[in-house]
This record gives structure tokens, sequence and C-alpha cells, in this order.
């Protein structure tokens, strides 16, 4: 463990070497060679000297997006998406504007870890970049490209995530508009390590509202790959993607979805469930997104159907849903499939949003899901219907993977041990409140989250009687979405 004393995210470099060379350890990697060193502590010019360093310090950088992606994705608890029934998950969380410093200050890989993971990644790719590879003769190209890739996505995350954030040792926070400018840089040189260094790129410039360059890149990764979709996997006998099997068990047992969204979950059933990264789908949404805020309904249709056509071929996973969905009052939630959900009270009751739980061979979709239908999208006139068919597209398509925190204009806090040790950062400065947009209900406490009726069922047994069958979401985030003109491109 690291000494909690040194600056943050200063001591990232001293804590590098030993950060990246305990992944290898852990997977039984042999890369660097220790036996040179007689010091027991290795040093940043240990590995310099190492035979192919940058190839070898690679592993650790991909452990920790794995443990970054991780954190980000669980963060959907503070969205619509998700509400929080159990203990290991703190509660506040499903209160924005309620968020502090002190419950952002884990280092571990849940939704309060965000910071930790990210500065973390931006540090040990850092070292890589900017030690190490100028170094190493025989780095190849295509490696330091997939470490700007990484340095990247932490820079993107940064500008997703938090509204001011330090990007160096005890430096200032800079505003999220200054870590994006870097996530752009970087994964411009990052394109040589595939179509996903240009679909970061097109989630950059669109939260930029660059137009132009959104469209560029989304066209460029469909370009390369009509179905491109990157999910890394890793080697469960090295680099086990542990994330995976953390959100299992919390997509099962304390992160309950809103109903709508009941028939996405979990969209992780196995411990090697790959979490995707980026996938055209995305690109065709952002392309959607442009054509909208241009004008062009007849393009945003197209665009709308691709995105919801390309889910449709992603394939189903079924397993056995233990779930039994339950309040933290053990009350029973919405899991039964003759129940109705409307999106709120001046929305149609909807049916097939809800599935029978527990079940066996309950099917889910593996990839990408959504309700809507293309051809329904594409017979739509009015904008603002298509504007909310994009929001509940983004919704429904990426759900879990992240994007629903950043469309609703939401930015966490840092962590508090940043605020207690950086000379540059004061408690109630920036980026240390939540950033929640007036848009978004925070009353009552919990207003994403409710539902009507909450008494569905007669008594909380396991055979108890479903008394009624309409449900109404109390607030469609997605309509508030579209009437607020949130689109970054707006």
């Amino acid at each position: 463990m690291m000494n909690r004393n040194i600056s943050i995210p200063g001591r990232r470099r001293l804590a590098a070497a030993g950060m990246l060379l305990g992944v290898l350890a852990a997977g039984g990697c042999d890369a660097v060679d220790p036996t040179g060193v007689n010091n027991p502590t290795t040093t940043d010019e240990d590995l310099a000297q190492a035979t192919n360093p940058t190839e070898a310090l690679l592993p650790g950088l991909r452990a920790q997006f794995a443990r970054l992606i991780n954190a980000y994705v669980v963060a959907e608890v503070v969205t619509d998406n998700y509400s929080i029934h159990g203990t290991g998950l703190i509660q506040t969380l499903d209160a924005p504007d309620e968020i502090t410093p002190d419950i952002m200050n884990s280092t571990g890989t849940s939704a309060t870890g965000v910071y930790w993971n990210v500065q973390e990644l931006r540090a040990l790719a850092d070292f890589v970049i900017d030690e190490i590879a100028p170094n190493d003769a025989g780095a190849p190209a295509e490696l330091v490209a997939e470490a700007r890739y990484y340095r990247g996505m932490a820079y993107l995350t940064m500008g997703e995530v938090f509204s001011f954030v330090p990007l160096e040792e005890d430096g200032a926070p800079q505003p999220s508009d200054v870590a994006l400018d870097r996530a752009v840089t970087d994964l411009q040189a990052a394109t040589g390590f595939g179509p996903q260094a240009n679909a970061a790129l097109a989630r950059a410039y669109r939260l930029q509202g660059d137009r132009g360059g959104a469209a560029a890149a989304a066209s460029a990764v469909l370009s390369a790959d009509a179905s491109f979709l990157f999910a890394p996997s890793y080697d469960a006998g090295s680099i086990s993607n542990t994330s995976v099997f953390f959100l299992v068990l919390r997509a099962l047992q304390e992160m309950q979805p809103l109903p709508r969204l009941d028939f996405l979950d979990p969209k992780y059933t196995t411990r090697d469930a790959a979490i995707p990264i980026a996938k055209a789908e995305e690109m065709h949404l952002i392309l959607a997104e442009v054509a909208l805020a241009s004008g062009d309904l007849a393009g945003a249709k197209s665009q709308l159907a691709n995105a919801i056509e390309l889910a449709g071929t992603r394939g189903t996973v079924s397993f056995d849903d233990i779930d039994e969905r339950r309040n933290a009052d053990l009350s029973l939630r919405p899991r039964d499939s003759e129940i109705l959900v409307r999106a709120d009270a001046n929305s149609p009751y909807r049916a097939g949003l809800v599935l029978d739980r527990p079940g066996d061979g309950l099917t889910i979709p593996a990839i990408s899901g959504t309700s809507l239908d293309a051809d329904s999208v594409t017979a739509l006139t009015e904008t603002s219907d298509l504007w909310h068919s994009l929001w509940l597209a983004r919704q429904e398509i990426l759900f879990l993977e992240g994007r629903r925190l950043a469309d609703l204009g939401i930015k966490l806090p840092m962590m508090l041990r940043e605020i207690d040790q950086n000379p540059n950062i004061s408690e109630g400065g920036p980026g240390t409140v939540p950033v929640v947009p007036g848009f978004v209900p925070v009353a009552p406490r919990y207003a994403m989250d409710i539902y009507s009726p909450v008494e569905l069922y007669d008594g909380d047994g396991p055979d108890a009687p479903l008394l009624q069958t309409m449900v109404t979401i109390g607030v469609d985030m997605n309509r508030v979405l579209a009437q607020n003109n949130a689109s970054p491109f707006n």
C-alpha cells in the first residue's frame, strides 16, 4: 500500500514502478528481470534499463484501465439508471447533490473510487509515455499508441465525471474542458492502436460541442468496421477482470434498475463477461445527434434507426436469475412481465419492460438493447420527439457503460485526500463540490428513482400475489433532457 501522506496525484510517479510491477508479478510475468537489482526496492532507473520496458509495463496500464472502467460504470448508481438497495454501496450516491469528497475518498473500484482510479491511470500512463518510452529505442509504435489511448481515456473520463481536477503534482484544479483538450491530443496520437481511439475522440469532440470533429471521428470508426466493438477481456490467469465480477454482484444484489430499464439488467452475467468500452452503435447515435442539432431530421432518423437495428443484432445471453427484486426494506419491486410501465404521467404505458424474476433461462441483451423500434422512429415528424428518442436510445443502448452521468451533466467532487494534501485546493473550491444542472430534480430526495405505486404486491413473501399492473415513473429524464436542449451540440 502506498504512503497516504504523499500528495495526490503527485505521489503517483513515486508509486508507478511498484504499481506496474505489482501487476506483472501477480500475473507471473518475467518481462522485467529484477535479478540485477541489489536494492529490493525497484526504481524508475531499474525499469528504464530493463529489456523492452515499454512492452513490460503495458499490462499494468491495461489492468489499471480495467479498474477505472469498473468504478466509472458503477457510478451509474448516481443517475436514474439504478438505485441502491443494499449495504455495500453508500445510499447517498442516489442523491447527487449530497455527494461529498469524503464519500468519493475510496481507492477501491466502486463508484466512490472513480477519482483515485482515473488519477492512477493518468499517472501510470505519464510514467510510460514521458519517462520510459522516449528512452526505449525498441518500443513498438503500436504500444506507445496504446499507452496514449489509456492516458487519453483518463483525461476523457476526467472531463466527463469532474468539473475541475488537477492534472499534475500539487497542481491547481483545471476545468473539465482542459482535460478534454488533453484527451483529444492523446487520442489523436493513439489512432494506431485501432478504431477505439477514434471512438473515444468522437466522445471527446461531442462533449466539446464540436459537430464536425465528432462526425468525422464517428464516421472513421464506422468506415473501419461497421459493427465495431471494443470490449477487451483479461487473461484469467494473470489480469483477471475482477471488475466485471464486482458488477455482477452489485447488479444482482444491490443495484436495482429503474423499472422501465428492467429488461436490460443485469448486463454482465458472468465473471468473464467483457464491458463494452466503445461500439458502433454509439457512433450512429453521435451522428444522429449531430444531424438533429443541425436541423437534418431525415439524417437523424436514419442514423438513429441504424443504431437501433445494429443493437438488435448483438445477441442475447440466458442465465438463471435468482434476483427477487427487493427494496432495502425487503418489499417487492416490479418483477412480473404483465406489469406495464410509463416513463411519466404524460406518457403511454408500455409492455415488455419488466421481466419475470426470479426465473430460469432469463434472456438479457448481451451488448446492446433497446425498447425502441426503428420503423417507429423513422415515422416521427416532431423534432422534440426525435430528441426524446435519441436520449432514450443513448440511455438504453449504452446502459451500464458509464455514459449516463455525463449525459445528465452531473459532476462528482474529487476525493477528500486530494483536498487535504494539495496546497492549491481549498474545501469549497472548484471541483470540491458536486455540480448538478438545475433541470436535474433533487427534491424530494432520490427524485430520479421514484415510481408509483410502491406497493404492487399483497405482502412481501416470495409468492405474494400481484395487486397492481401499472407503474408510473416519477420523472422522465429523457423528456427533461430534450426540453432543456441538453445536447453539447446545442
